[in-house]
């Protein structure tokens, strides 16, 4: 992700389908939106229970204005790892900060 810095968060509402297995060991699929984005992960809010450590495939949907720094692709596919989890006050979601390990080829 050359468009941003590393460890500089950018507020990012983009649509992100998250695949993985919850803390309990059930495979999911989760449609749900992104919070903010670095260059080196993202933080995405959850109705899933996701254990720190715990790998996820992610599909995170690009605008028209950021196809450009991805290769003109409409869709941003990575691997990552759950960092961070903290539960949404009054919500039976969680925030979910996640490192990208490495980018998925498209499909």
């Amino acid at each position: 992700m050359s468009l941003l810095e590393r460890d500089k968060r950018v507020t990012l509402n983009l649509p992100v389908e998250v695949r993985g297995e919850d803390a309990a060991g059930v495979l999911f699929t989760e449609h749900t939106r992104t919070l903010n984005v670095s260059g080196g992960g993202v933080c995405f809010e959850s109705h899933r229970t996701l254990a720190v450590g715990a790998r996820v495939q992610l599909a995170i949907a690009l605008p028209a204005n950021l196809r450009r720094h991805f290769g003109d692709r409409d869709v941003y596919r990575a691997r990552a790892v759950v960092c961070r989890t903290v539960r949404v006050s009054g919500s039976d979601a969680q925030s979910v900060g996640a490192r990208f390990l490495r980018e998925e080829a498209s499909e």
